[in-house]
């Protein structure tokens, strides 16, 4: 296990400059909106290899009344391996570990981190997207080369929409496209098969039996991808030259949350829905602990002020019994009686207030 036990920052956001050094189980993080609680979490992710929670502009995180136009952040993690990271942020982006610059996804794979905000609570009952974005964290850990294939397609897909618009044949497209396309969905398709394995870890969580279906963006539901992808092409070519929208490929893709073989969204009430996403974040991390065969980190930022007293202790016993490092953030009132190490949160100040 890796865990991170000390940090350290300057100029970012509302932080005031300080050293801390972490428990290696539980943290929670307590204070009133604007405290500066998501901050220090979003210092952790950053250092853990994956950046601002949002994509915003590099001079949104450095705190201009000092006199540095960059944000400086420092993590210590220590365990099976020790490592040294450093990540400047602002006019230029740099990480370096142990004194060297490396790379976000060198970082990544040596310190398994996940994160899960707000809006991650929408997993059940949202929008795709938001059930992509959460496969796509997974997938970045699970599978080294996620990053890059998703990148590439993403970059054919647009340059298919160009041709499109333009009236022009996609048909190269479709050729780079197709060997693209199999590989994530095939790679979707095996995290899928994790998180439900993992599921059964936390079904203590969930309110009913819950299945994951992966669910191939505009397919026709052959069983082969690369078959399936050339079929679905073939069947929605017309539509596509139509509104000169890609009809088929990942970007199109959602996992169907089902509950006794009907939509989760529709037959769970909202707090049965918010404590099955929270269950699908702990099976995430399950299959990160599985795959990479390294205990994950998780930040988790205000996930249980929507669940009840109950889903809180459930989720609370959940968290403990995984043995993982846990930083959390939430409300003063929401989260009573926590196990581990509490810090206090005012005005960028942070100090731990027991264990």
């Amino acid at each position: 296990m890796v865990y991170c036990h000390l940090t350290s920052w300057r100029s970012f956001r509302n932080l005031v400059p300080r050293r801390l050094e972490w428990a290696t189980g539980l943290n929670l993080l307590v204070g009133d909106n604007g405290s500066g609680k998501t901050n220090a979490l979003e210092a952790i992710h950053i250092l853990t290899g994956w950046g601002p929670f949002r994509p915003l502009r590099k001079s949104v995180l450095v705190n201009w009344n000092g006199e540095d136009k960059q944000a400086f952040l420092r993590g210590f993690f220590s365990g099976e391996e020790d490592f040294d990271v450093v990540a400047t942020v602002g006019e230029k982006n740099i990480i370096q570990c142990d004194g060297k610059r490396t790379t976000y996804s060198t970082i990544r794979s040596n310190l398994p981190t996940l994160a899960f905000l707000p809006g991650d609570m929408a997993i059940v009952d949202g929008a795709p997207s938001v059930r992509r974005q959460f496969l796509d964290r997974l997938c970045t850990l699970l599978f080294p080369l996620y990053v890059r294939k998703l990148n590439d397609c993403r970059k054919v897909l647009r340059h298919r929409t160009i041709l499109l618009r333009e009236r022009r044949d996609p048909s190269l497209t479709s050729k780079v496209l197709a060997p693209l396309v199999a590989w994530l969905w095939s790679t979707r398709a095996a995290a899928i098969d994790l998180l439900n394995i993992g599921l059964s870890e936390f079904k203590v969580l969930l309110p009913a039996k819950v299945e994951l279906l992966f669910l191939r963006g505009g397919t026709v539901g052959l069983e082969d991808p690369m078959a399936d992808y050339w079929e679905s092409l073939r069947k929605w070519r017309d539509k596509e030259r139509t509104t000169a929208i890609p009809q088929v490929g990942p970007q199109r893709d959602d996992i169907a949350v089902l509950s006794e073989e009907r939509l989760a969204s529709v037959v769970m009430s909202r707090g049965q829905r918010r404590r099955t996403a929270v269950a699908l974040m702990l099976a995430a991390g399950w299959a990160v602990e599985r795959k990479m065969r390294r205990k994950p980190i998780l930040i988790l930022d205000e996930i249980a002020a929507e669940l009840d007293e109950e889903g809180r202790k459930t989720l609370v016993d959940a968290l403990v019994a995984s043995s993982w490092q846990i930083f959390a953030a939430t409300a003063e009132s929401s989260m009573n009686q926590w196990p581990g190490s509490i810090w206090k949160v005012h005005r960028g100040e942070i100090w731990k207030v027991s264990k």
